[in-house]
């Protein structure tokens, strides 16, 4: 470590990201002494979050070594070069076992990284890990076959929320400033608002989804972070088109607006679903908050649609049902309940209902990209209510019995999956002793920019309420 300046805990977690990768870059910080942080921190928190699929230590310090090399010889790949963070297991990286939180998911290493792994780590980031998901991401939970039950660092009895589950949990920890998640209904946003950090889903297909899944129109990929910076940081690393993703070649973003003051719409309960006494609390404050600032120009508005539940358990089941049809047969047993069921429900939707939910869905995206011809983004809470218990599918009082049980707790997430439309939650109210609650920014088709710098500025705003940054429950 000679001619680096030691780096403390504290400092470590209060840093983001990009802060990290800017001290790399200037020769002030080490890559090996943050992948060995990270992984202390990590490993340290570990028995009582379970928030990894398995560790990389060999594969990381032996990458932040040779990062470590590139910097003093002034070859820096990007921001995040010599950053350490950690990746969902349903993203493939080469040489590496792709667990999908599936028991019948195969041991050997993966030949070929996804594309956003792939590019994350060419711009020099350090893959420390493997984290959570429940069995091929198909719920909002962080519960699975292959790993069982991973817990928030705020509270180790409550849910992480998923699927994006241990990258929620190991960004909150401290542990790391960034980890990649996919979201199909919400699985980056549910985990990111539940465990306190931001979580970003970029506009459909501008960060490339290889290999596909079965859910691929209303599947992205995106990351959870310390800071919007962070979240841009990645954005812009990851973004654009591959062709093992035909959706990407879509992806062509709007440029940002310097300057512009943005007519934000707000809707404390969307689609008529009032949030939970303390989710109104902290959206009220906040907002109060926010208009006080001058931020932004803030509406109340009314949603022009209903909430489109029958439209996406009709995407959700036949996709996941037939998707799996073949190893729900041969392996059912050993796979989860919920998700082995979809295979017979699929069963139940015939042909015309399916295109009438197609029919539907194309009424639903026209009526939703409309209302932004008055509007540049919308304003909501990420999550109705504040994490339950860990072990627990649905809340209490939930619908433990419908077809999907997790979409009936998250509505304010996966309309925006059936759009495709940019979305992103950044934590408010962070106090000791309380839940993380998250502010939803949702943006037109394309304008993840958009959504970026209005996310940013309410970052600013709203980060000197929080009495804390690091969750230490784990601890």
């Amino acid at each position: 470590m000679s001619g680096y300046r030691e780096l403390g805990v504290d400092e470590y977690e209060s840093l983001s990201a990009v802060q990290l990768g800017r001290r790399v870059a200037t020769g002030e910080l080490s890559p090996v002494q943050l992948a060995e942080c990270a992984l202390e921190l990590a490993r340290a928190a570990e028995p009582a979050l379970n928030a990894y699929a398995a560790f990389m230590p060999e594969r990381a310090l032996r990458d932040a070594a040779e990062r470590e090399a590139e910097a003093r010889d002034g070859r820096v790949r990007g921001p995040l070069h010599g950053v350490p963070i950690a990746s969902k297991d349903n993203i493939a990286i080469a040489g590496e076992t792709l667990g999908k939180g599936s028991l019948t998911s195969s041991d050997a290493p993966q030949p070929t990284s996804s594309p956003f792994a792939a590019r994350l780590l060419d711009a020099g980031a350090v893959i420390i890990g493997r984290t959570t998901t429940p069995e091929f991401g198909w719920k909002g939970t962080g519960i699975s076959p292959r790993t069982g039950v991973s817990r928030n660092p705020w509270d180790v009895t409550r849910n992480t929320g998923g699927s994006s589950a241990g990258s929620g949990a190991t960004v909150a920890s401290g542990a790391v400033p960034i980890a990649t998640g996919t979201d199909a209904g919400g699985s980056v946003r549910i985990p990111a608002a539940f465990c306190g950090v931001v979580g970003l889903k970029p506009t459909l297909g501008a960060i490339p989804v290889w290999p596909g899944t079965v859910n691929e129109n209303l599947s992205h990929a995106g990351p959870l972070a310390r800071t919007v910076a962070d979240a841009r940081a990645v954005f812009e690393l990851a973004r654009g088109a591959d062709p093992r993703d035909p959706q990407s070649a879509f992806s062509t973003a709007v440029p940002a607006e310097p300057g512009r003051v943005h007519r934000v719409g707000v809707v404390r309960a969307p689609f008529g679903i009032e949030p939970s006494d303390e989710v109104g609390r902290v959206f009220d404050d906040s907002l109060r908050l926010l208009r006080d600032s001058g931020v932004a120009e803030f509406v109340e508005v009314e949603l022009p649609a209903e909430l489109p539940r029958r439209i996406f358990e009709s995407l959700w089941v036949t996709g996941r049902g037939y998707g799996f049809h073949e190893l729900i047969r041969e392996h059912g047993d050993i796979m989860d309940p919920g998700l082995a069921r979809l295979g017979a429900l699929a069963e139940e939707y015939t042909l015309p209902g399916f295109l009438g939910a197609l029919v539907d869905r194309r009424a639903f995206n026209a009526a939703f990209f409309a209302l932004f011809d008055d509007l540049d983004l919308l304003l909501t809470p990420t999550m109705p209510i504040t994490a339950f218990a860990a072990d627990a599918e649905v809340p209490p009082g939930g619908e433990a019995d419908a077809q999907l049980p997790w979409i009936t707790w998250t509505p304010y997430t996966y309309p925006f999956n059936i759009t495709g439309q940019p979305a992103i939650t950044i934590p408010t109210h962070l106090r000791p002793g309380a839940l993380p609650v998250g502010l939803q920014l949702v943006g037109p088709w394309a304008h993840d920019q958009r959504v970026l710098d209005v996310a940013e500025r309410f970052e600013a705003v709203l980060a000197p309420t929080h009495e804390t940054r690091v969750a230490r429950a784990a601890r």
